[in-house]
């Protein structure tokens, strides 16, 4: 079924170029002396039909504007949502923003999710088997923010703050051997905050093609801010953007996440999905700590099409001695770029991801790093 709504949503989007060109479906376009004026949105549909959720719909918006003077070198800033319904009462609203203010001197960016959607459950650990997976369902809110300012050249620090709500579990998550409660098993609210710091000296966030950009933060959950459980996590995220022969791009990226203490099973770091080795369902692995190398390669073909090649590795485990020993899992994939604006060099990705036991269609606003 993957394969075929990503077929269906690739000629939807085929038909949205040719139909209105280098212009976003329902697009608006203004302008003054703010550059703030000038907003460009677009909206695709999709629909989808599995065993789980049984007929569905909803849609995917995107949107990218400045919000400062012209003629200032200012960042493009961007939103995208995605809405999901399904006629068994099932929903998904999904949404990420980043906003860049003041001449890039202060930097806004997260999310804010709400869903009441079935995910399988493989368990915790780097070696779950297929055959250990479960049908859950739970509804959950998350919000997740960032608040940063520059401080010298390209160096931004903030506050991050992260919130975690999920109820309504269908099924008690217990461990395998002695039956106990897994943490976050029947539901959890977890409220984390803590420093962050990020170098970014990209071209061009949205589609870089040189530069770097490295992100650190350290946050803690604790019950005087509201959380069940006490925690500690830290982040890091590291990316090097280069071009070669002229057109190609090298993007890499290596990313750390690893914690200390009681975490909620929803909130360890997981492998799979759009941003972690495509190709793997999101959340096929899921432990205490995680690293994920990964590559891709980038180039333009035709007009307003391009495509690209990828690839990684990753493991997650319990402590981090373990990786030492851990079996380290891979992906790769091709995938298609859709130019929606020639001024910004924005893209729509089309990724086609491959792993060892299975494969996956991801359709995104922006790389995936």
């Amino acid at each position: 079924m993957k394969i075929k709504t990503g077929l269906i949503l690739l000629l939807i989007i085929l038909t949205s170029k040719l139909l209105f060109g280098n212009t976003p479906i329902d697009s608006i376009n203004h302008t003054s002396k703010y550059d703030s004026s000038t907003f460009k949105i677009g909206a695709l549909p999709f629909a989808f039909y599995s065993p789980e959720t049984r007929f569905g719909f909803g849609g995917f918006v995107y949107s990218y504007f400045n919000t400062n003077k012209k003629g200032c070198n200012n960042r493009k800033s961007n939103t995208q949502s995605y809405l999901s319904y399904t006629i068994n009462n099932q929903f998904s609203f999904e949404n990420d923003f980043q906003i860049w203010l003041h001449s890039n001197r202060y930097f806004l960016t997260g999310s804010f999710d709400l869903s009441r959607f079935p995910e399988y459950f493989y368990g915790i650990g780097n070696e779950t088997m297929h055959s250990d997976r479960m049908m859950i369902s739970f509804e959950i809110i998350k919000v997740h923010l960032k608040n940063l300012k520059l401080i010298s050249n390209n160096l931004y620090a903030g506050i991050d703050y992260q919130f975690q709500k999920l109820y309504n579990q269908d099924v008690n998550l217990k461990t395998p051997i002695t039956c106990d409660l897994i943490p976050g098993g029947i539901g959890y609210t977890a409220s984390g905050i803590g420093p962050i710091f990020i170098n970014d000296n990209r071209n061009n966030p949205l589609n870089p093609s040189k530069g770097s950009y490295i992100e650190s933060s350290l946050l803690h959950y604790d019950k005087t801010i509201g959380s069940l459980y006490k925690f500690t996590s830290f982040i890091l995220d590291v990316r090097k953007f280069n071009t070669l022969f002229k057109k190609v791009i090298w993007n890499g990226n290596a990313y750390f996440y690893l914690n200390k203490g009681e975490v909620p099973y929803r909130m360890l770091p997981t492998i799979g999905g759009a941003r972690f080795l495509r190709g793997y369902y999101r959340g096929r692995f899921r432990d205490n700590n995680m690293i994920v190398v990964q590559q891709e390669f980038r180039m333009p073909i035709y007009k307003w099409f391009g495509i690209a090649g990828f690839g990684g590795v990753g493991s997650v485990a319990r402590e981090i001695k373990d990786f030492l020993e851990n079996t380290f899992h891979y992906n790769f994939g091709v995938g298609l770029r859709i130019r929606i604006n020639e001024k910004e060099n924005t893209n729509l990705r089309l990724d086609y991801g491959i792993t060892k036991d299975t494969q996956g269609i991801y359709l995104v606003f922006a790389e995936a790093f």
